[in-house]
């Protein structure tokens, strides 16, 4: 006589497995993990626009300036050699916007890639502030949840 579990035996230990694993799951707070990292995804993707404005300041060596406005939900774009009268724009993602606590009213890239001042540009999501910090040298920008 062969010893092994029986098709409704096994059926009967997945289903316990699976209740036991949906009981654990379901007491973390997935919802919540995903709006803050649906956040945090949003200033990483204005970070990348703002090294994406770096290189093309060093690709096309020229001179660029982000000008930040209180409460605006966009970044102004100014090109030191531009001939089109349209003005450039990076827009913030829905529902944010440039808090006053920011202490930078523009920052220039030049056409090495260096920037003219340091400071940081507070940016307020739906649920959180974020402050992103330009640093003095060629280095990276990085943020901060406050």
């Amino acid at each position: 006589m062969n010893k092994a579990f029986t098709y409704v035996e096994m059926l009967f230990v997945l289903c316990i497995v699976s209740l036991l694993l949906f009981i654990q799951v379901s007491n973390v707070s997935i919802i919540s993990n995903n709006s803050i990292s649906h956040e945090q995804q949003k200033i990483n993707n204005l970070i990348m626009q703002f090294n994406y404005i770096k290189s093309k300041a060093i690709k096309e060596n020229q001179s660029i300036t982000l000008l930040f406005n209180d409460y605006s939900n966009k970044v102004i774009v100014r090109e030191q050699f531009t001939t089109s009268k349209t003005i450039h724009t990076i827009k913030l993602p829905h529902n944010c916007f440039i808090h006053p606590r920011t202490n930078l009213h523009f920052i220039t890239f030049n056409k090495s890639g260096e920037r003219n001042k340091f400071g940081s540009l507070y940016i307020k999501t739906v649920d959180s502030l974020y402050k992103i910090i330009f640093h003095i040298d060629k280095g990276r920008i990085r943020y901060e949840q406050i």
